[in-house]
């Protein structure tokens, strides 16, 4: 487990059942990825990120070339309101899996 999702595949995602639902997953996957594009709190990190540029174009790519067809995941969907992250740090805004985790990761990060 590293510092973001890893492993995954875009399959795994429920990306809706209408047209109009997927529309609205895809965009909101796109605003996120041209976010975090942008550099958006990238300082918070305390590291480099070597080829993200690259990354998140070709993650880009990917979601953008991809059209599922209606009703065809088998995934779980994404988590809904009253399933919010167990825990979150105050200080640096980011969702944690608490209990499963010894807190923020940002928080217990070593200091080299």
């Amino acid at each position: 487990m590293g510092r973001g999702g890893v492993g995954f595949d875009l399959a795994e995602f429920d990306w809706g059942t209408t047209e109009r639902e997927r529309a609205r997953a895809k965009h909101f996957a796109l605003r996120v990825t041209a976010l975090a594009a942008s550099g958006h709190r990238w300082s918070e990190l305390g590291y480099h990120l070597p080829r993200v540029h690259d990354y998140l174009h070709r993650f880009t790519t990917l979601v953008e070339s991809r059209t599922p067809p209606a009703g065809s995941s088998t995934a779980r969907g994404f988590p809904g309101r009253d399933e919010a992250a167990t825990a979150s740090c105050v200080r640096h805004r980011v969702l944690s899996a608490l209990p499963l985790w010894d807190g923020c990761f940002l928080c217990n990060r070593p200091h080299y």
